[in-house]
């Protein structure tokens, strides 16, 4: 395991310990909902080498990503 994945793991682990923390709150479903974007998009430019892919995978992955949150927004 390299330096940079597991830079990107610790911070994946805090992210989730900050994500969990904050499950109690209401109103933090926003905050946990960005915390889950941030981690998608590093579990797939980090671990799934997107960041070595065709731009179009980077750009089609992005914006799932963009519809899949705010369609969670919406519906929260």
């Amino acid at each position: 395991m390299n330096r940079a994945n597991t830079i990107v793991w610790l911070t994946l682990l805090i992210m989730t310990v900050a994500s969990f923390a904050m499950g109690g709150h209401r109103t933090a479903a926003w905050m946990i909902l960005a915390l889950a974007g941030v981690k998608f998009a590093l579990v797939a430019w980090q671990f799934m080498e997107l960041r070595k892919a065709m731009a179009l995978w980077s750009v089609m992955l992005g914006g799932l990503l963009v519809v899949i949150l705010a369609v969670a927004m919406i519906l929260r």
